[in-house]
């Protein structure tokens, strides 16, 4: 698998279908900055874990961690120590027609 390519912005961004490759590999996790009402409503990637926006903005992870929000604006904010964001964000999870689990 590829590097993940650098917009830009500075932060390293996946598209959706290598990060869900990742997932899992070598205690890669995907880190889901929506807020809860959100992953009730849309979904979740398998496996993803709901995080605290402001903590990791404040203390983001390193590259073991793979930073989704709704559209890619969020996890922007969590970039300075090089975590990947996915593309797009759930949008694109979903447009990429990647698995979705109930998130209740």
């Amino acid at each position: 698998m590829g590097r993940p390519r650098e917009q830009r912005s500075g932060v390293a961004q996946l598209e959706p279908a290598e990060a869900w490759a990742r997932a899992g590999e070598h205690g890669v996790e995907i880190l889901d900055l929506r807020t809860r009402m959100e992953r009730r409503r849309f979904g979740a990637p398998p496996g993803s874990r709901k995080v605290s926006l402001l903590r990791h903005v404040l203390a983001p992870r390193g590259g073991d961690a793979i930073y989704l929000c709704q559209h890619a604006n969020r996890s922007k904010l969590t970039a300075r120590r090089g975590a990947p964001e996915i593309a797009g964000g759930w949008v694109a999870w979903l447009d990429a027609d990647l698995p979705v689990e109930d998130a209740n």
